[in-house]
């Protein structure tokens, strides 16, 4: 929640300390038209250290701030507010606002977003902090972005352009339409843990360690996953180590105890019993009819 602050004028300032160091979205790149045409009216990477501070008393852009590293503060004439990393910070325009370090480094992604059409919906939003399980994915392309757009040669600009065509990719998938937040989120998260299970099939999963890794209750986990797959959480995690099956059964020669091990199953008559129930047929069956 937001915590009562002593009430302060917001203006239009920018104070800047001997380290901070800030990117920009370079606009006379040849990937301009592309960034104009995602509405983003500006972006960057920021690294700030104490003495840092960014007022503005009434933005014409929508802000988002992915934190990186460090911590933050945010806050607006009534409010101020912790910024941590693995949270997104949305500021609607029209909104003060203010920002600046809290830790000795903050590093954070950011965004101003058009005040159009294509983000309309934000302008019913408040000032909110909220929980993101996209900070890494944003951070890399932008970054990717940086990088390619120095470069002035036709794959320079067709890498880059690329880049900044996924990063609005995942500002959408986080933000939707104006839909609602939570369900939002919870999709976000579980697209994250789907994604954390895929690249270790092999480990031993259990309903606690999934649901640690989203920081939630095992009941809580339990509710999200049975709410969009209508699964529990660990036939979830047979989903995922089935469909793996299938893809190496197709594409690769190994024997079948091997690719049992690979999505987790050390023994394998419990993997032939467990494809069998998921796919109908047994491994060798299933790699004969493909």
């Amino acid at each position: 929640m937001k915590k009562q602050c002593t009430k302060r004028e917001i203006g239009d300032i920018m104070k800047w300390s001997p380290k901070c160091r800030e990117h920009f979205f370079p606009w006379k790149s040849k990937a301009a038209p592309v960034i104009e045409a995602q509405s983003i009216a500006e972006a960057g990477i920021t690294e700030c250290h104490p003495g840092y501070l960014l007022e503005r008393s009434a933005p014409r852009f929508h802000l988002l701030v992915y934190t990186a590293e460090g911590v933050g503060e945010i806050f607006d004439p009534m409010h101020c507010k912790p910024v941590e990393s693995g949270q997104l910070l949305i500021v609607p325009a029209l909104h003060p606002f203010g920002y600046h370090p809290q830790s000795d480094t903050w590093r954070f992604v950011w965004f101003h977003l058009s005040d159009n059409d294509a983000w309309a919906f934000l302008r019913k939003e408040s000032l909110s902090v909220r929980k993101t399980m996209l900070t890494g994915a944003i951070c890399e392309a932008t970054e990717g972005f940086l990088r390619e757009s120095r470069g002035r040669s036709d794959s320079h600009q067709e890498a880059s352009g690329l880049l900044i065509q996924l990063a609005a990719t995942y500002i959408r998938r986080e933000l939707g339409a104006g839909g609602d937040n939570a369900d939002l989120e919870a999709g976000n998260r579980l697209d994250y843990l789907s994604s954390l299970v895929n690249e270790d099939l092999a480990r031993s999963w259990t309903v606690e360690l999934l649901a640690e890794s989203l920081g939630v209750s095992c009941s809580h986990l339990h509710h999200m996953v049975q709410k969009r797959f209508k699964i529990s959480p660990m036939k979830l995690v047979t989903r995922l180590r089935m469909e793996r099956a299938q893809e190496l059964l197709i594409l690769h020669s190994v024997p079948q105890s091997v690719i049992g091990e690979l999505v987790g199953y050390r023994n394998e008559f419990a993997f032939l019993v467990a494809f069998k129930r998921f796919s109908g047929v047994t491994p060798g069956e299933f790699r004969k009819r493909r």
